[in-house]
Parts: structure tokens; C-alpha cells; sequence
């Protein structure tokens, strides 16, 4: 009982090691990745959430469709603003 517990956590592990890095190679290899430096994902049990800061709603939507089918994720949360050189949107 205690062995099976240790690879289910083993391979929660690998799996959120998994959906972080896989994360992080989209963001670093997409054409707008210099814009989504200051993003930062969280994951747990199937849910990836995104939080930081981007400068248009278009970025945002283009954010989360880059990300919206990565294995084991399967609801992504978007915690991100949209920040402008006028200040922080009212919209989220």
C-alpha cells in the first residue's frame, strides 16, 4: 500500500514537472514570447492556472489558446491582466 502511494505521488510529480516545462516551451518558443515574460503558471490536478500581467487583450486571448492543449491539462484559468501604458484594465 505504502510502494503505491509513493508512485502516485512519483507520478503526480512527473506529471506536473511534465505540464510546467511544456508550458514554459511554448511560452519561450512562441512569436510573442518576449511579451509573456512576466507569466507564471501554477498546475495542479489537471488545472493550469495563469497569472501575470500582458499588454493587450489579444495577447491574453493568444496566451491561453497557446496553452489550452497541453496533456493533462484539462481547465486552464486565466488569472492574467491586461496592462497598458495607461494603467491596469477594469477587465480581467
Amino acid at each position: 500500500m505504502v510502494a503505491e502511494s509513493q508512485r502516485s505521488r512519483s507520478r503526480e510529480s512527473y506529471v506536473h514537472e511534465q505540464v510546467l516545462r511544456t508550458v514554459q516551451q511554448r511560452l519561450e518558443g512562441c512569436q510573442y514570447g518576449f511579451m509573456f515574460r512576466k507569466i507564471e503558471a501554477e498546475y495542479e490536478d489537471g488545472k493550469l492556472v495563469l497569472s501575470g500581467c500582458v499588454p493587450s487583450f489579444y495577447l491574453k486571448q493568444n496566451l491561453q489558446e497557446l496553452l489550452r492543449d497541453i496533456p493533462h491539462v484539462h481547465q486552464v484559468v486565466s488569472d492574467v491582466d491586461v496592462v497598458s501604458s495607461c494603467g491596469v484594465s477594469s477587465v480581467r
